[in-house]
């Protein structure tokens, strides 16, 4: 099950673009999980990262920027 993560900072936001960042709640399991929808007008994007352990949060962040920039 996940959460939103309300640790997702505001910067880098694109206009006209929506997004709703989740981490998986604890207690997790071997392989954690993060993920984002990001809308733009009629398209959706889903940002899946997944590791054994921990998955790392700066990189799951850029994807998510990188990915709304490219939509926006």
């Amino acid at each position: 099950m996940s959460s939103f993560d309300g640790d997702y900072g505001r910067e880098a936001r694109v206009t006209s673009i929506e997004r709703y960042v989740y981490d998986e709640a604890e207690p997790r399991g071997p392989v954690h999980v993060r993920h984002a929808y990001i809308t733009a007008g009629d398209t959706i994007a889903l940002v899946v990262v997944s590791r054994k352990g921990v998955a790392p949060l700066v990189p799951f962040h850029q994807t998510v920027v990188l990915q709304n920039q490219l939509l926006g």
